[in-house]
């Protein structure tokens, strides 16, 4: 997202410069009053009084979305460590049939985005986060219950389907909260509630595994049924703790201060003087379809999630085909995901201070591309711990940065709601090929697995990107040809905002 050059209202840094947003200089017959009341209200909420706002923010809507995120996902970790505690031979699934299943969750997963996000939208995140989030607890306790191939297949189709709508409904949430110099740190933070998750399933498999064949019970079954019991718990509290959107809130804002929420995110993210769409048109979604800026970032994310899921579906396999016990191994493929947690939140304070979006993405690429080089070689038994860390964090600072760099670029509330869905979409694709990617008789060195992962890295996550910054560059550096009087002379404001992001007043985030 980017805002006009002259009139660059975003509250720069962590909370933000007292820049005052100027007046739309226009005649008289087309000033918009609605524009000059957030300029009033953008002085009132300025300097402290901006930041306790901020902070309170912080304080209420981040912490919620972080912890239901985390639970959401905690299958991905899991699912791992229920294989090495007989999940797939109890099941009577065949190596390939393990890995179809895996990738049956994708399909629903990726498609379920979009009209997930159409809910969330229309009903608020109160209402549809929460009943998504049941869902996948009850999926989990219904999986620690199945006994063959059919009842396995279901399940994960179904969960694919409940957890689709999490990540773009907490990042679309996020939106209407935050400006566009505020959203990727608060989104690597609620996404360290995912990262976070791999290490926690890591920690709670080792521990509830040592259950195993106690009353008659796999470990693999007792994983399932308490962290998918915990989930459903958790989500049905959340039907009445979960906070709304700021319009929709009551307690604890007051009118102005909703207000101001609601014209800071109409303005700031239709570009700074052109106010972004708010209702819901099919004809804005076809936009986004159409959108060479949504088609890179989606070719990039599918690049990035085929290496991500593959490693993180197969790390406590490629972990135990070490050497060590299943136990062992669940210990083993939690600190990776602890050390991705300070990367992903590092690389989003980083991104939103300087305004690089490339720089989030091209170099963790570089980063993850060189481990995981390193890996394919004896090191990876030398130093397990060492790599898989670094290739960890490597790996998940992409997700939030391609998301949040979507989003950014792309204007109009449904437009940028489908942008993000779209990618997300690409996103989950990725972990079809990702799961079939690290095969079983090539351990311990996985060279197809590690092989795939250098190649799509190197080109999707390093040059690609690279390519698309100048791009932007170039876009951006056409428009500031044209003065905004020239602008305004041309177009009216109406024209303006129906244009979105490809309105000459628009610059794209780079």
């Amino acid at each position: 997202m980017a805002l006009h050059h002259e009139h660059d209202h975003d509250h720069d840094r962590e909370y933000g410069k007292d820049e005052k947003v100027q007046p739309l200089d226009l005649s008289a017959n087309e000033v918009d009053h609605e524009y000059n009341e957030y300029v009033s209200l953008s002085e009132e909420f300025s300097g402290d009084a901006l930041k306790k706002l901020t902070r309170k923010i912080d304080i209420r809507v981040v912490p919620q979305l972080i912890f239901i995120y985390m639970l959401s996902y905690i299958d991905r970790g899991n699912v791992g460590n229920a294989r090495l505690f007989g999940a797939q031979a109890d099941t009577g699934l065949s190596n390939t049939d393990w890995n179809t299943g895996l990738s049956l969750l994708f399909i629903t997963f990726g498609f379920g985005g979009l009209p997930s996000n159409i809910l969330v939208k229309k009903f608020g995140p109160k209402k549809v986060l929460p009943v998504l989030l049941i869902g996948v607890g009850a999926i989990l306790m219904g999986a620690g219950f199945s006994h063959n191939r059919a009842q396995w297949f279901t399940l994960r189709i179904l969960l694919g389907l409940f957890e689709a709508g999490m990540y773009p409904g907490c990042t679309y949430t996020l939106t209407t909260w935050y400006t566009p110099a505020q959203i990727h740190s608060r989104t690597t933070i609620y996404y360290l509630g995912g990262v976070l998750s791999g290490a926690l399933s890591g920690l709670l498999a080792y521990g509830i595994g040592q259950l195993d064949g106690k009353h008659g019970w796999r470990g693999w079954r007792y994983i399932y049924v308490t962290e998918g019991g915990f989930t459903l718990f958790v989500g049905i509290v959340a039907l009445f703790t979960l906070q709304e959107t700021p319009q929709k809130t009551k307690k604890w804002l007051n009118d102005r201060e909703k207000r101001f929420l609601l014209l800071r995110s109409k303005y700031l993210y239709g570009g700074g003087r052109m106010g972004s769409k708010d209702d819901f048109s099919l004809k804005d979604v076809a936009k986004a379809l159409k959108s060479a800026h949504v088609w890179i970032i989606s070719f990039c994310f599918i690049c990035n999630t085929i290496a991500l899921y593959g490693f993180s579906l197969s790390l406590p396999t490629i972990v135990k085909n070490m050497g060590f016990t299943a136990a062992n191994a669940q210990a083993l493929s939690a600190p990776p995901y602890v050390f991705a947690a300070f990367c992903v939140v590092g690389s989003g304070l980083f991104s939103d201070r300087y305004r690089q979006r490339a720089a989030t993405v091209v170099f963790p690429s570089i980063i993850g591309f060189v481990i995981e080089d390193w890996l394919t070689w004896d090191n990876l038994i030398d130093q397990p711990d060492v790599g898989t860390c670094i290739a960890a964090g490597g790996l998940y600072c992409l997700t939030p940065a391609l998301t949040v760099w979507a989003g950014l670029n792309t204007a109009g509330q449904t437009k940028r709601a489908a942008a993000i869905s779209i990618v997300f979409l690409f996103a989950a694709i990725g972990g079809i090929p990702g799961s079939y990617i690290y095969l079983a008789k090539e351990a311990p060195g996985y060279p197809t697995g590690f092989g795939v992962s250098l190649g799509l890295m190197g080109f999707g996550n390093i040059i690609v990107p690279a390519l698309y910054w100048l791009y932007c560059g170039w876009i951006n550096k056409k428009r500031e040809q044209m003065s905004s009087e020239e602008i305004h002379a041309k177009y009216s404001q109406e024209e303006l905002e129906e244009m979105g992001d490809l309105s000459p007043l628009y610059r794209y985030e780079r």
